[in-house]
């Protein structure tokens, strides 16, 4: 098995650093949907469709924030990803992605826009290589990282895990 540099190294990853982690975007569809075709809270253009390579590791998280696209994470090599998701209606879901279905994992999930999400590595991981695919397509102007403190009192039950997965 490769090691987490090999890795990087072979899929030309780079950090993501407004999130955590390693990526590299590798589509980004050719269709743009004009905004006028979209709803309102889309400023402008987007394309079709976009997707990465998304790595984690022992010292990196996806921080915690959510987008106005729905999200499909797909697990490709590596240790389990656990993934915490805050929904508008108050309810809060833990995921664990990777490919042992015996035990419960998920090879594939969706991630419905305006969820609040963020991943990590379970504890004792060396890596997890995944992709996102993302539709309408990835755009910054759609991103939201979360705030700790706001989390904190909607989701108090998941205090330990949110504190983990925010940086403010």
């Amino acid at each position: 098995m490769l090691d987490v540099q090999q890795v990087i190294e072979a899929l030309n990853l780079q950090p993501l650093t407004i999130e955590g982690g390693y990526f590299r975007e590798t589509y980004r569809a050719s269709l743009v949907i004009p905004g006028k075709a979209l709803p309102a809270t889309y400023a402008g253009d987007r394309n079709a469709s976009t997707c990465i390579y998304y790595l984690l590791t022992p010292e990196t998280f996806s921080a915690i924030h959510r987008v106005k696209s729905d999200e499909v994470f797909h697990f490709y090599a590596g240790d389990a990803v656990e993934m915490l998701q805050l929904w508008p209606s108050g309810e809060a879901k833990i995921v664990l992605l990777h490919n042992d279905l015996a035990a419960g994992h998920e090879p594939q999930h969706v991630v419905p826009a305006g969820v609040w999400q963020g991943c990590r590595l379970v504890p004792g991981g060396n890596w997890a290589l995944m992709g996102c695919t993302v539709a309408p397509g990835f755009d910054y102007a759609d991103f939201e990282l979360a705030d700790r403190q706001q989390l904190l009192a909607a989701h108090s039950e998941h205090g330990d895990f949110i504190k983990a997965l925010t940086n403010r």
